[in-house]
């Protein structure tokens, strides 16, 4: 059984799944942008980085804005509302108008509610109407993020930068593909333990698998799905063996190594444009053992998202 209640004073959602906890979506404007964090096992053990809500021993405490599972993007109309310099306010930020609403819809916890996106200086760029959907199949656990970008404030640039991504995750240290953990992408692009080249970066997928080991040493992951309906479908990936998961489909001239390209992405005054991701949060390494996960993928892209 799932359910949620809105912590109005701490500036959060909070999940649970059979009475334990499960994440919380934090919508404070203490922090730059919308997170989920937590993210648990049924054990209670970290499937995302702690730092930089928590300082836990043995994880990596760099890339301050890698904030668990959250949306961001490093050139909005020349703006930077991906990396938070911080001690300085040369960054953006998303903020979340008033408090989402949050429910219980045929067994899944909704949370529903407008993203403004804002230039260092105030300037409203975006408005991001955003709806996340957890539910749960058996031993996984399902995330939709269903949004609408609305280009309210005349026209919207995504930039061609590497640094961003239109759905992120930093996974825990203890999964790292560098180390123990194992990336694979639709493409059939795998980069287990730290062997060979990062063949899954940069690449275009409908969806990339990211798995390790947890601090426990269970083997969890997370597939992410691309949704069909994208504009950009099927995104590159800036995907790292040092735990940076995310889908970004705009940095191509930094993915292909050519300077010549331009991967920018404009959405016209007036215009919408869906942005829609699934995750599937996974006991076990990689996908091939789950049919499941194969399942879920497909009924994912047949739906309307």
């Amino acid at each position: 059984m799932i359910d949620i209640q809105l912590d109005s004073n701490a500036g959060k959602a909070v999940v649970q799944i059979d009475g334990k906890p499960f994440t919380e979506y934090i919508f404070g404007h203490y922090i730059c942008r919308p997170s989920l964090y937590p993210v648990l096992t049924p054990g209670g053990q970290r499937l995302t980085r702690a730092y930089p809500f928590e300082d836990v021993e043995g994880e990596n405490q760099d890339h301050y804005h890698h904030r668990s599972i959250y949306t961001a993007h490093g050139l909005v109309n020349g703006f930077n509302l991906w990396d938070e310099n911080v001690g300085g306010l040369g960054h953006g930020s998303m903020l979340q108008r008033g408090e989402p609403s949050v429910s219980v819809v045929d067994g899944a916890a909704v949370i529903d509610g407008i993203v403004d996106w804002y230039g260092p200086g105030g300037q409203r760029l975006l408005e991001e109407h955003r709806q996340l959907s957890i539910k749960v199949d058996g031993d996984l656990r399902i995330i939709d993020q269903a949004s609408e970008l609305r280009a309210t404030q005349g026209d919207v640039t995504f930039g061609d930068t590497k640094e961003g991504g239109m759905f992120s995750i930093r996974v825990p240290t203890s999964m790292d593909a560098k180390d123990q953990g194992r990336i694979e992408n639709s493409a059939g692009d795998v980069y287990d333990r730290g062997e060979g080249e990062e063949t899954t970066w940069g690449k275009r997928a409908a969806w990339v698998d990211y798995s390790g080991p947890v601090a426990n040493g269970e083997q969890w992951g997370h597939t992410v799905v691309d949704h069909v309906s994208n504009p950009w479908h099927p995104s590159y990936w800036h995907v790292r063996g040092y735990g940076l998961f995310t889908a970004n489909p705009f940095g191509v001239h930094d993915f292909l190594k050519d300077e010549s390209l331009d991967g920018s992405w404009t959405l016209a005054s007036g215009d919408t444009a869906p942005s829609r991701f699934r995750l599937i949060i996974h006991p076990g390494r990689g996908i091939a053992d789950n049919p499941r996960i194969a399942q879920l993928i497909t009924e994912y892209q047949d739906s309307a998202g």
